[in-house]
C-alpha cells in the first residue's frame, strides 16, 4: 500500500473516531420531587399526588412541569421562598385548608417540606404552579 493511501486511511479513521465521541454534557444534580395535596376540609378526598421531575421532564406526571420547575428555580428550591406572582394576592378569609408535602431532591439535595394553606386561593398564590395539579 502506498504512503498516500496509508495517510488517507489514517486520516479517515481519525475523523470517524472524532465524530463518534459524544459532546461533553453539563452535569446537573437531579431534581425530582413527589408532591401531595390533601384537602383537610370536611369532605374526605383522597390526596392528589404528582411526580415533578425537573431533570427528566418526560417522566413527570405533573401537568405543569415547566412552570413548576421555573417557580422552584426562582426560589432556589426553597419552598418557603416561593412567591411566583411577586406580590400578595387578594384571597377570601374562608377556612378550607389544604395540606401540601414535597419529598425528594432538588439539585441533588434532600427535600422534605410540609405546609398547610387556609384555602385554595392562598395555596395557589403562595406556591404558583408547584401544587397546581
Amino acid at each position: 500500500m502506498s504512503c498516500a493511501a496509508l495517510s488517507g486511511a489514517a486520516l479517515l479513521a481519525s475523523v470517524t473516531t472524532a465524530s463518534a465521541t459524544p459532546a461533553p454534557v453539563e452535569l446537573v444534580a437531579p431534581s425530582a420531587l413527589t408532591l401531595t395535596v390533601t384537602h383537610d376540609g370536611i369532605t374526605s378526598e383522597a390526596p392528589k399526588v404528582a411526580l415533578l421531575n425537573c431533570s427528566l421532564p418526560a417522566v413527570s406526571t405533573h401537568p405543569k412541569t415547566a412552570d413548576a420547575c421555573r417557580d422552584l428555580q426562582l426560589a432556589q428550591g426553597d419552598f418557603a421562598k416561593l412567591n411566583p406572582s411577586g406580590r400578595r394576592a387578594a384571597c377570601t378569609m374562608e377556612y378550607d385548608p389544604f395540606e401540601v408535602t414535597a419529598t425528594g431532591t432538588w439539585r441533588g439535595k434532600p427535600v422534605t417540606h410540609k405546609a398547610t394553606y387556609a384555602n385554595p386561593c392562598v395555596l395557589a398564590a403562595s406556591t404558583g404552579a408547584v401544587y397546581r395539579f
